[in-house]
């Protein structure tokens, strides 16, 4: 894995830790004060029902139980009193039958109407078994748990009444509107939405980085093109250097087997002035000063004369170079020929060696004319070239090869791009790759 994409890789492990951390946080509050407030709300609960039940003494409990008017009017009273001293929905006293004994509802039925629903608290305290021993101080009150009456969340607080044995002959309720429910659903809401902004801010974000990433890629390798560039350079002029003295040799020794009668020496001259014109050229290319000369190319013969010359020396190797020829003429390319040639020559050999060790090593060439432009394919059936490969192959010095400089496609592509041109590659491992010219015909290239 590359240094960018682990930068990447740490960049969105750390936005996506923080939106979560951050939401996590803003959750935990409110589960926190959702607790709190109804913990706050119990614990009023349960001391309004303590003192309410307290203040019911074991005569007046009996007599209430008994239906006893004063005892209801002096129970209602008390009542009253507990339900506005803390805005209470309802205060009241049921017995075992959760009949009401005296309740602040101003209309009501003879049983409580939430009976079926409370009846559990409700029994528990009339199950309770207490020793003799026991007080009434030491009886705690029972608090239900928010329930939705309508479009009322309630909660009540249930107390034991005892007579004067001590038995638990009434209970005194208090019940309250959860009044705190819509602070809750209005603080939902806005987590709601603060965690979907989040979410949208991590996105946008992450989109930015992802441009901000791509710019400084961008940038990062073309100062890398340049560093090679500069490297190339320094590197092509002392190689160039190095080639040319022992050229001029083998040519001068050439010429004089040509005098002497040797005609197969003329070859040697021929060839030494092509390599000779070739290092000239990467010199030139590589310092800048090479200017290519955009002139008609017949695409037909020169990959006829190309086909002449490596045919041969292919089958050497038990690879196969094919072209298929049109009937017609050949398209005309606007291009340098000298240069067009060396792309050419450096893809069928790149082809052939990427065939090298199969029986059936093949390199197939097609060319066709469209509209505006001359298409060149070069196919070969070798090994293919893995696909995260294939974004680095027009780089220089970068090579898939055990050997070879990595130079051959980056200048390739160097030479086409002066001639308005473009190199694509199509391939995956197991092959076949094909690489696909495109030149400009002669008449538009004008």
């Amino acid at each position: 894995m590359s240094s960018v994409n682990r930068r990447s890789l740490v960049v969105i492990a750390f936005t996506i830790l923080i939106i979560v951390l951050v939401n996590l946080s803003w959750w935990l509050f409110y589960s926190g004060t959702r607790d709190n407030f109804r913990s706050q709300l119990s614990h009023r609960l349960a001391a309004l029902a303590h003192l309410g039940a307290s203040w019911i003494k074991p005569d007046l409990a009996v007599s209430l139980n008994d239906g006893y008017l004063s005892a209801y009017d002096s129970t209602l009273g008390i009542l009253e009193k507990i339900k506005e001293a803390d805005s209470l929905s309802e205060v009241f006293v049921i017995d075992n039958n959760y009949k009401y004994l005296a309740t602040t509802l101003l209309e009501a039925d003879s049983v409580y109407y939430l009976a079926a629903l409370n009846a559990p608290y409700i029994d528990s305290l009339f199950l309770l078994e207490w020793e003799r021993t026991e007080t009434f101080h030491h009886r705690r009150p029972i608090v239900t748990e928010g329930y939705r009456v309508g479009d009322v969340v309630l909660k009540s607080a249930f107390a034991p009444i005892c007579d004067t044995l001590g038995t638990i002959i009434a209970v005194l309720g208090v019940e309250a509107d959860v009044d705190y429910t819509d602070v809750l659903l209005d603080l939902k809401r806005k987590l709601y939405l603060s965690t979907l902004l989040s979410l949208a801010a991590g996105i946008i974000f992450g989109f930015f980085f992802v441009l901000v990433q791509r710019k400084f890629v961008a940038a990062e390798k073309s100062l890398f093109i340049s560093q090679s560039q500069a490297n190339l350079g320094r590197m092509v002029a002392v190689v160039s250097h190095e080639i040319k003295n022992p050229l001029m040799i083998i040519r001068a020794s050439a010429e004089r087997l040509t005098k002497n009668g040797m005609k197969e020496a003329d070859f040697i001259v021929e060839e030494t002035d092509r390599l000779n014109n070739i290092v000239t050229g990467y010199l030139d290319f590589a310092s800048g000063k090479k200017t290519l000369k955009i002139e008609p190319v017949d695409i037909k013969n020169l990959l006829r004369e190309i086909e002449k010359q490596f045919r041969p020396r292919l089958a050497r190797d038990n690879i196969k170079l094919t072209v298929a020829y049109s009937d017609d003429d050949g398209p005309v390319a606007a291009a340098d020929s000298a240069a067009l040639r060396q792309v050419l020559i450096n893809l069928i050999l790149n082809g052939a060696q990427a065939c090298r060790g199969r029986n059936d090593g093949e390199v197939n060439i097609k060319y066709k004319q469209e509209s505006e432009r001359v298409e060149i394919g070069i196919m070969d059936n070798g090994a293919g070239i893995n696909r995260k490969e294939i974004k680095s192959i027009f780089d220089p010095f970068y090579s898939t090869k055990t050997t070879g400089s990595g130079l051959g496609l980056y200048l390739s592509k160097k030479l086409l791009d002066q001639m308005i041109g473009k190199i694509a590659v199509d391939s995956d491992t197991g092959g076949p790759t094909i690489f696909t010219i495109t030149l400009p015909l002669a008449d538009k290239g004008k």
